[in-house]
């Protein structure tokens, strides 16, 4: 007899893993109602010297959609309807479309078809995040940021025990390996037939009515992309600053660049918000930028939970859409 193939063993132990959820009871709340779930949070937000004209404006921010066969079309039509009744002045996206960089053939038109269905009145912004590269970078054993190859055909539920039995120290380190990965193309194509544009270690300067906002985008922080200085070029600091940052661990680069708010994800806000068991879960340089609204230094920083996971389960850290207005 055949041995199973990877994915064969994959499903199995996904199917498994589901079981136990249900018989459990317990398991039934984070596994299928909790990651199902949104909730939009809602923050003013008051800037010294804010131009007339952008008070009032209205920031949207999703982030993690991690779009897999999981993910299904009912919950991107609801995410989208609540984006859009926020009736977003600008919307911005921090990362993590995909699971493990791969998204299939029938989830690229899922992916295209849902991200042409937002709008927003000054644009679309997106950046990418560790999933959205050529190939997925993660923790390796000794705590550095590395390529970790075949990631998507190893099963969720042994690397998830794996975590919990391992103790991991982050070296904040990025192997040669992890820097050296390229950029997605099949997922930049996708996107440039969206209505958001990439800002991948780059700035714009949007007008808005009589006034400007600068926009600056980084390259994911666990890759060494992260680059300020080319970043923040053609910043003007004569008006506010929006900085979008997958990764709230890179936030010591940006010490001595402007920018009155960062926007950030990564970290699902925790994902498994238990004693204990989230710091095994959720690997953190700096565990103060876990989740929520975070003033620092006289920034205004908001670490969103996200939309979805790769690992679909999810305890006190229901699905975020943050619409923040500026005053």
């Amino acid at each position: 007899m055949s041995k199973p193939q990877k994915n064969q063993t994959f499903h199995l132990t996904e199917f498994l893993w589901d079981i136990w959820c249900v018989v459990s009871i317990i398991g039934i709340w984070p596994r299928f109602i909790e990651p199902n779930l949104l909730q939009v949070s809602r923050h003013r937000i008051g800037l010294d010297q804010l131009p007339e004209s952008l008070k009032g404006l209205k920031i949207v921010q999703f982030s993690d959609l991690h779009l897999q066969q999981s993910v299904s079309n009912r919950f991107l039509r609801k995410l989208a309807r609540k984006i859009k009744a926020a009736d977003p002045d600008l919307l911005v996206f921090t990362g993590d479309f995909l699971c493990y960089s791969h998204l299939s053939k029938e989830d690229r038109g899922r992916l295209q078809a849902f991200l042409n269905g937002l709008e927003a009145h000054y644009g679309c912004y997106a950046i990418f995040g560790n999933h959205d590269y050529a190939q997925y970078v993660s923790i390796n054993d000794k705590g550095e940021y590395d390529l970790l190859p075949e990631e998507e055909n190893r099963s969720l539920i042994k690397r998830g025990f794996d975590r919990l039995l391992k103790t991991v120290t982050l070296a904040k380190k990025v192997t040669p390996q992890a820097r050296s990965v390229q950029t997605n193309e099949t997922l930049i194509a996708l996107l440039q037939k969206t209505p958001f544009k990439i800002l991948d270690n780059s700035h714009r300067k949007i007008k808005v009515k009589e006034s400007y906002l600068n926009i600056c985008g980084l390259g994911e922080y666990t890759l060494g992309k992260m680059d300020p200085e080319k970043t923040f070029q053609g910043y003007d600091k004569g008006f506010p600053g929006l900085i979008l940052l997958h990764n709230p661990d890179g936030l010591p680069l940006l010490q001595d660049y402007p920018g009155e708010i960062v926007l950030c994800g990564h970290t699902h806000g925790g994902q498994v918000n238990l004693p204990w068991m989230w710091r095994k879960f959720t690997l953190m340089e700096n565990e103060r930028f876990k989740r929520g609204l975070i003033h620092d230094e006289g920034r205004c920083i908001y670490v969103n939970r996200g939309i979805g996971s790769c690992f679909s389960f999810r305890w006190f850290a229901i699905p975020e859409l943050l619409v923040l207005t500026l005053e």
